[in-house]
């Protein structure tokens, strides 16, 4: 399962933290009867999570959000893993520290890409306070 993770530049062992996610969606995914395998970014161009439930394959692309021009790049990326894997729609999540109402409205829509046909879903994980 973590064949891909990415490793520690001082002694190239896996990153702590990927043990610790892993662990709780996995064990999480079981419960349901669903598989996760991240294939974490090294550099090859893997999407970042592929989870299989209910006979169906699943992918979600993780990024932190930077701006407006990045968060297009990683429509399109996105798009691109989801025709690699043959799936018609896929997942963006974006981590921001503070999102408000109007800009959830503005970014939260579904992306359909016009090279890959394939549907983008892009969704805001605020990581921070909540915005009043």
């Amino acid at each position: 399962m973590l064949k891909n993770a990415p490793l520690r530049k001082n002694d190239l062992r896996v990153h702590e933290a990927v043990f610790h996610f892993s662990l709780y969606l996995a064990s999480f995914l079981r419960s349901y009867e669903g598989v996760v395998q991240p294939e974490f970014p090294t550099g090859n161009g893997k999407i970042d999570l592929l989870i299989y439930y209910a006979g169906q394959l699943f992918g979600l692309e993780l990024k932190s959000f930077a701006n407006q021009r990045e968060y297009n790049k990683a429509l399109s990326q996105a798009a691109k893993y989801g025709k690699q894997l043959g799936l018609t729609e896929i997942g963006l999540v974006l981590f921001i520290e503070k999102v408000d109402e109007a800009n959830r409205k503005k970014f939260e829509i579904d992306y359909v890409d016009a090279e890959t046909s394939v549907t983008v879903c892009p969704l805001f994980v605020q990581t921070g306070k909540s915005v009043s």
